[in-house]
């Protein structure tokens, strides 16, 4: 099983963790920043929490341009 880390392995969670971290409330800045600080063998621990804060905070999804961005770098 490869291990990840947020800065190199999820492009996409990490643009919506940046925007987590710098804008949201004290809970989700809390949660993202220990996701972005965390290393490969405590982020995919941390992975899955993240994963569902995203589907219910989608305030802190990057913009459409963001997502095309990020999908022709990783192809």
């Amino acid at each position: 099983m490869q291990m990840r880390i947020a800065q190199t392995d999820d492009p996409e969670l990490l643009e919506w963790l940046a925007k987590a971290n710098q804008s949201g409330g004290g809970f989700i800045s809390a949660l993202a920043r220990a996701a972005l600080v965390a290393d490969e063998t405590n982020y995919p621990i941390i992975r899955p929490v993240i994963v569902a804060m995203r589907a219910k905070y989608p305030a802190y999804e990057p913009t459409d341009a963001v997502k095309r961005e990020i999908a022709e770098r990783v192809k």
